[in-house]
């Protein structure tokens, strides 16, 4: 992706995937499995506000920003949510389901309560989990 927006998600990706890294390898053998993202996921990034403002929240806006890149629009909607999430592999039934969840104001733009949405104990499962 050569666009400004593509550039800056490949960086938030790479920022991303390093915090996660980061806060994962607990046992240092430069492999992540499972168990371990998902308690760093749980512990570092949920219980964390620097680090879920730093790691998780900048990729997030930049997928949205590549998924509905009108510069005159502040926020996203729920559809370019679940547009999202389809195109990352989510089932279609669930990424509607989930990108309703999200908190929106009266004209239906996702407001910037992101950090409730992720950080809720009841997690998410749009994508099949791997066996």
């Amino acid at each position: 992706m050569d666009s400004e927006a593509g550039l800056r998600l490949t960086a938030a990706a790479d920022c991303y995937w390093e915090g996660m890294a980061g806060l994962a390898d607990t046992d240092l053998d430069g492999r992540i499995t499972r168990a371990e993202f998902v308690t760093a996921a749980q512990a570092g990034l949920h219980q964390d506000p620097g680090a879920f403002a730093s790691i998780a929240l900048p990729w997030h806006q930049a997928v949205l920003d590549v998924a509905e890149p009108d510069a005159e629009q502040a926020s996203s909607t729920a559809s370019t949510v679940e547009r999202v999430l389809v195109a990352l592999g989510a089932e279609p039934h669930r990424a509607r389901l989930i990108s309703a969840e999200h908190c929106t104001d009266p004209t239906g733009r996702i407001t910037h309560e992101l950090e409730n949405y992720y950080t809720t104990a009841t997690p998410q499962r749009a994508f099949p989990v791997p066996v």
